[in-house]
């Protein structure tokens, strides 16, 4: 799909047209994909839970077979419970214990949500056929979900060929002795694996610095059910093993994907086929859907997190990343980021400082594991591709906000301005001149939630609109076009009160951000913004404003349409070295403009380097490090700020002192019976 950046059209014109009102209708979770979820599965479960102090003090892991209906409905077979206590809190009481059963559903883009099978709580995820994905972001638990779809019977040849395998492992409850790894594993058919080298890291092993190791031949074994096992001896002498001993082995029925860990253990290992031929960054393009656990080094903070999201990647390098991302050290938010690789022939790329990623054969799936000190397993999944109707069809996973091309699984938030992609046949290219932003664009019109949108341009493949302020505290926004007197098919997202973008100067939404001098002339290499300067940034995503404005209508310059969350935005400018923040003087509506957010903010006086610098900029709900700004008269110069971490920056928030107990059954977001 082609993807046009509007922030040129933004920030240079004031001729837009507005919306009448009408009738709200709040929508849900929508179950239209819940039918493509059948049959069994097999399946890993592994939550680590913590004390008030961030503490590790529990482990569990529950594996075996999961059971789909079709119609909402789940139940678990031959299930295997490993709980681990903490040797440092031998007077914990155990308190897993497998439900049995719970329900699920699925919306018609692939996201997911299914009762947990440990607790009253909600999974939130991803299924993209034949995989699974999923973490309780919203529930107080640091977990990770991942089943495969099950064969009817297993024998040794459903393991033959190549593949790629990552694992992760806390042993005993225990981040001290955390370990990681990712190898090559060639099985063949019969029972036996080859030797391999393991690259990763184990904490009390160089204090968590990367090493490898040589394994010996391995073996596996299925006997008729659909799971099986595979054993790898450990390394002579007294060498910590990265991966060592038997392990459950579940293979999708495909034999494209493994899943398993250790029955006695609370470790995930999660694999797929690994790429032939020479690879390329070529080789990721296209949304993919991910979920992973991490914890960081051993400190007076134990960093463990966990999340859900997505990537679209460009086939280019970039991967624009969204997490649904959960800690000990503050409430859920949305991250975004730009995560920029160079796949090699062999079909990975290690960053230079955390993260190696690893890609599957043609390009089916993506895992980033950690190094240094940062313990981490990301699975990704390549989204389905969904067939298209000949007129009107909205792309299921083609919906993204207009500033950074932020993927699906992202939150969007009334006022934004949106992208929608899809084949609108008929329609032809025009935008929107003049204010305010009409409901109605070359006879087309968008619907969310019921509510007519202000459409502000329409193409045959592309669509953008602004989101009804209408949406206000709605968890979810479903999105319908209506051309010529049909409708498309209709497409969910989750809704939140504010979903950060900023825009950028490039067409691809990464890179320098479209940042302004106080005379409007733009923040540059060649003109960079200085210490103690005040400079305006644009944006999109900063929710409802007060006093409130119409739907697509120009904000007012007097008095302006502030943020309604203005005193809890935060700017901070730097990079690897660390953040330094920016004093915000005003976070609203660009005065004159119809959805279009700016942020005005002064450049801290030290503490910074000349050059490009990344931002991150936080709202109570999301974070976004997508942009940088051009620098200079600070002491040294720096190379460019490459901005996307994996680890939000986290405002000082208080450590959350969540109990093993602490967990809501039921989450604003929970949509399920």
């Amino acid at each position: 799909m082609t993807r046009i950046n509007r922030n040129i059209l933004l920030v240079g014109s004031a001729l837009w047209m507005a919306a009448a009102a009408a009738p709200i209708q709040a929508q849900s979770f929508d179950t239209s994909g819940t039918g493509t979820l059948r049959g069994q599965y097999l399946f890993r479960y592994v939550v680590f839970l913590n004390d008030q102090s961030g503490n590790l003090v529990e482990s569990c892991a529950l594996s075996g077979g999961i059971t789909f209906d079709g119609s909402g409905k789940y139940t678990l077979s031959n299930t295997q419970l490993n709980d681990t206590i903490n040797s440092a809190n031998s007077n914990v009481i155990p308190i897993c214990a497998s439900l049995g059963g719970g329900t699920y559903g699925v919306q018609s883009n692939g996201i997911a949500q299914l009762d947990n099978p440990l607790f009253q709580a909600t999974l939130f995820g991803t299924f993209s056929q034949p995989v699974v994905t999923a973490s309780s972001t919203e529930d107080g638990l640091l977990d990770l979900f991942i089943a495969v779809e099950a064969p009817l019977s297993a024998s040794n040849g459903i393991l033959a060929g190549h593949f790629t395998v990552g694992t992760l492992d806390f042993p005993s409850a225990d981040a001290t002795l955390a370990r990681q790894g990712y190898f090559d594993l060639n099985a063949d058919g019969q029972g036996n694996i080859s030797a391999f080298t393991i690259t990763g890291s184990a904490q009390n092993v160089r204090s968590g610095a990367s090493i490898t190791q040589n394994v010996a031949a391995s073996t596996y074994t299925f006997t008729g059910a659909p799971g099986g096992a595979m054993t790898f001896p450990a390394i002579a002498g007294s060498v910590t093993s990265l991966i060592s001993g038997t392990k459950l082995l579940y293979v999708s029925s495909d034999g494209q994907w493994l899943v398993g860990g250790s029955a006695t253990g609370s470790d995930m290992i999660f694999g797929f086929r690994a790429p032939s031929g020479t690879s390329s960054n070529a080789l990721l393009t296209g949304t993919y859907f991910t979920a992973g656990m991490e914890d960081g080094a051993p400190g007076s903070e134990n960093l463990l997190d966990a999340f859900y999201g997505s990537i679209n990647a460009n086939g280019a390098g970039d991967l624009i990343t969204h997490e649904r991302f959960d800690n000990l050290a503050g409430p859920t938010i949305d991250s975004t980021f730009n995560a920029p690789v160079t796949i090699g022939s062999d079909g990975s790329f290690y960053d230079g400082s955390v993260y190696t990623y690893l890609a599957g054969s043609a390009g089916k799936a993506l895992m980033l594991i950690g190094s240094n000190g940062q313990f981490s397993l990301i699975a990704g999944v390549h989204a389905p591709s969904y067939a298209s109707t000949p007129t009107l069809w909205l792309d299921p996973v083609g919906i993204t906000e207009a500033a950074n091309y932020t993927p699906i699984t992202n939150s969007y938030s009334p006022g934004e301005l949106v992208n929608l992609y899809g084949t609108f046949t008929g329609v032809s290219g025009q935008a929107a001149t003049t204010l305010p932003i009409s409901t109605t664009l070359g006879g087309v019109q968008v619907l969310v939630n019921g509510q007519p949108a202000p459409v502000d341009f329409v193409s045959p493949t592309q669509i953008s609109i602004l989101l009804p302020y209408e949406i206000a505290g709605d968890s979810f926004a479903t999105f319908q076009v209506v051309a010529a007197g049909s409708k498309s098919n209709a497409v969910t997202v989750y809704a939140g009160n504010t979903a950060p973008g900023i825009y950028t100067l490039t067409d691809n939404g990464i890179g320098a951000g479209a940042i302004f001098h106080a005379n409007f002339t733009t923040v540059t290499d060649s003109s960079p913004a200085k210490p103690g300067e005040t400079v305006i940034m644009f944006m999109a995503g900063l929710g409802p404003v007060t006093p409130g404005v119409s739907d697509g209508a120009a904000a007012p310059g007097s008095p302006v349409s502030k943020s309604v969350e203005a005193a809890d935005i935060d700017v901070f400018l730097g990079g690897s070295s660390g953040f330094v923040s920016a004093d915000v003087l005003f976070a609203g509506l660009a005065p004159g403009f119809a959805g279009l957010y700016q942020v005005n903010f002064t450049v801290p006086q030290g503490g910074l380097t000349d050059g490009d610098n990344a931002i991150a900029f936080e709202t109570i709900e999301g974070v976004n490090q997508m942009a940088t700004i051009s620098l200079a008269g600070f002491s040294s110069s720096s190379g460019t700020a490459v901005p996307g971490v994996h680890t939000p920056l986290l405002r000082g928030r208080a450590l959350a002192g969540r109990t093993r107990a602490d967990v809501h059954p039921k989450s604003f977001r929970r949509a399920l019976p």
